[in-house]
């Protein structure tokens, strides 16, 4: 019977209707034996932040689980959500814990999560809030290294429902470790339905060989050019192979985009943050690893081949496969905040027929998406 919004009326027959919070805490703090509040309902008309709170909608970008939190005021009223969830948040009075409920569940209801500025800051809290040295530790070191500036932390994104519309698509982006079949699912996807989805055509320094064409395999420019495109920011990834260089433009994206085609990306992960921008609202696919017993299995049934800097090929070997899986969890841990699926390629038909399906969706279902990108 007790609400959000609620009030507090009288604290053991002590009226503090109004009172500051922290007069509040005095008035508990020296009580002793049992305490028996007084709570009434809020005042029509006064619903001036928690009208404003109702509608605010944020991704999870984290795992949370108040059983394991030493310093929630009360596991019991704590929510536990995983990355990814979409979170309605009531209330945001408090500026340590917010109160949500999961979107979508309506029998669920409202719990304590730790607001963004406890999330980000466990040092520029009050010295009397203890934070373990683990995650301190860890938040130090995300900073330290450039993972994350000041405000990169993963906590919350404010999020709003976006609807498609017909004849304008969002790309798909499939990211992942390298060897994990990206370009294969690409290759498959495309063939399902050739005029409908189109992969972008690089940009390359390197000279054409006889048998290419020019904007068929390669966009073939000069050196100069292209250096003269990665200062300009034309370009959304870069880099060089073997004296060369190599990107992707972001007006071949977008002239896709307004063919009225599905762009198909498969860039370096770290390229995420230059493609998840308002202006191409990207659908962004992580392709994960099976289990290491699975990769072995799978790739040596597909005589599948490591590509060498020097061109040459040669079969997979177990610390290729170890490799893999160790940077497909670390890809995880750094950019899985980001992702908007992950498909698992234990068995490549079945994934392929996964990824048709979501891109499917993509195209018809509302989804998620960064508030700005509807502003």
């Amino acid at each position: 019977m007790i609400h959000v919004g609620d009030k507090v009326q009288e604290i053991n027959g002590i009226l503090v209707r109004n009172k500051d919070p922290k007069e509040m805490v005095m008035i508990l703090s020296r009580l002793s034996g049992p305490v028996t509040l007084k709570l009434g309902p809020t005042e029509a008309g006064d619903t001036g932040m928690q009208e404003r709170s109702s509608n605010t909608r944020v991704k999870a970008l984290f795992d949370y689980n108040p059983r394991e939190d030493p310093l929630i005021p009360c596991q019991d009223a704590g929510l536990q959500f995983k990355k990814g969830d979409i979170l309605h948040i009531v209330s945001q009075d408090d500026p340590l814990w917010w109160q949500a409920k999961k979107e979508g569940d309506a029998t669920s209801s409202a719990g304590l999560i730790p607001a963004r500025l406890l999330q980000e800051s466990p040092c520029r809290i009050s010295p009397r809030i203890k934070r373990s040295k683990k995650v301190r530790k860890m938040m130090y070191q995300a900073v330290q290294s450039g993972e994350f500036d000041h405000g990169e932390i993963a906590t919350y994104e404010e999020v709003e429902l976006f609807h498609p519309r017909s004849g304008i698509y969002r790309p798909l982006v499939l990211v992942g470790p390298p060897h994990v079949g990206r370009n294969e699912l690409k290759r498959r996807l495309i063939a399902s339905n050739p005029g409908h989805f189109a992969e972008v055509v690089p940009y390359t320094s390197r000279p054409k060989r006889p048998f290419e064409e020019y904007g068929r395999e390669y966009n073939f420019i000069t050196r100069e050019e292209m250096e003269s495109g990665i200062l300009a920011q034309r370009f959304v990834e870069h880099g060089e192979y073997r004296g060369n260089l190599y990107g992707i433009r972001l007006d071949s994206i977008t002239s896709i985009i307004r063919a009225g085609k599905v762009c198909i990306l498969t860039p370096n992960v770290q390229a995420i943050k230059a493609v998840r921008t308002a202006e191409l609202r990207p659908f962004i696919i992580y392709i994960r690893p099976p289990s290491l017993e699975r990769l072995k299995d799978s790739r040596k049934n597909q005589k599948a081949m490591v590509t060498l800097e020097d061109g040459d090929t040669r079969s997979f070997d177990d610390e290729d496969y170890e490799s893999m899986t160790i940077l497909s969890q670390k890809l995880e841990d750094t950019y899985g905040h980001l992702f908007d699926k992950v498909i698992t390629n234990n068995h490549l038909p079945i994934a392929t027929t996964e990824l048709v399906k979501i891109a499917q969706s993509v195209e018809t279902d509302p989804h998620w998406v960064p508030i700005s990108w509807l502003q």
